[in-house]
């Protein structure tokens, strides 16, 4: 039975042979297929510096591999799609295989040659494996929430704008051009410029807000697409739509305001039980205990 000195010594001499292997092969296979600047701008620190080892595992993945299943897939693509960015769902296993990697070699190895300690080496390996596995995929999910949030704050007001646009005369494309216009910096501005380039090539309004649905994925916004489109159907006024929509998502964005403040008395009740009231009993009690002490000495 081999020991753990054998054991870590092989890992070490195929680490040794793997990553310079896999290192000249990053090198080589995207030398012909440098990204812009502009495009690796648009991805997170993360991916942005582990990108060319991320574009040759999702290469040597390919589009079908047992990995990456129909379900993981479709979550993948959807988390990359709620967070702007250009990733695939082969991108993003790629990340977490590399982060698997990077995670072993850092904090398994690393320590072992620090310290030579077997056992902690192989613990914190696993943390780093862990780690590693989970954070390519944390990152764009959390930057997925943050964003749906951040247009379900900016949707009242841009619905607002584009309807007091078209009853001054423009029509839907202008009014969205108007609101893109106004140069205000977030992810609804960026979507509705894409759904405006998208008009421009001369896809449909109901079919490039469809597609602007896909990438938004709130339930809000799907709303909103529903209503233009039953007010297409049925031949009423956009714009007595749209002002509609508004005031429905700005009661809406009330509602869930009051639910979040109804909330946080029973959110008090594990803060105050474990840090406000020990103080109070201790400012409260100790008085008394010393006084009582010192009465029963004397």
């Amino acid at each position: 039975m081999m020991g753990e000195e054998n054991i870590l010594t092989c890992i070490l001499a195929f680490l040794a042979v793997f990553v310079p292997y896999l290192v000249a092969t990053a090198w080589v296979q995207t030398r012909g297929r440098r990204r812009s600047d502009s495009f690796l701008k648009q991805l997170p620190a993360f991916y942005r510096m582990s990108w060319r080892f991320v574009e040759t595992i999702s290469i040597g993945l390919g589009h079908d591999n047992a990995l990456l299943g129909p379900a993981r897939r479709e979550k993948y693509t959807k988390a990359a799609l709620k967070s702007g960015y250009p990733l695939t769902a082969e991108n993003m296993l790629a990340g977490q295989i590399f982060g698997f990697s990077a995670g072993v070699i850092t904090m398994g190895l690393g320590f072992f040659i620090l310290s030579g300690n077997v056992r902690a080496a192989f613990g914190l390996g696993f943390l780093g494996a862990f780690l590693g596995w989970v954070y390519p995929v944390m990152i764009v999910e959390k930057r997925a929430q943050e964003r749906q949030r951040e247009i379900i704050r900016s949707l009242p007001f841009a619905i607002d704008l584009i309807a007091s646009a078209m009853r001054a005369g423009l029509d839907f494309g202008a009014a969205i051009r108007h609101y893109v216009s106004l140069g205000s910096k977030g992810a609804l501005t960026v979507e509705f410029g894409l759904l405006l380039r998208q008009m421009e090539l001369g896809t449909s309004r109901l079919e490039a807000l469809e597609e602007m649905e896909k990438h938004v994925q709130t339930a809000e916004f799907s709303a909103f697409v529903g209503a233009i489109a039953h007010g297409t159907e049925i031949g009423a006024s956009i714009i007595d739509t749209l002002l509609i929509q508004g005031e429905d998502m700005r009661r809406a964005r009330f509602n869930l305001a009051e639910q979040k403040a109804a909330r946080a008395p029973a959110l008090m009740i594990f803060p105050i039980a474990m840090f406000i009231l020990p103080s109070v009993f201790a400012i409260v009690l100790v008085p008394v205990f010393l006084r009582f002490k010192a009465a029963k000495g004397g």
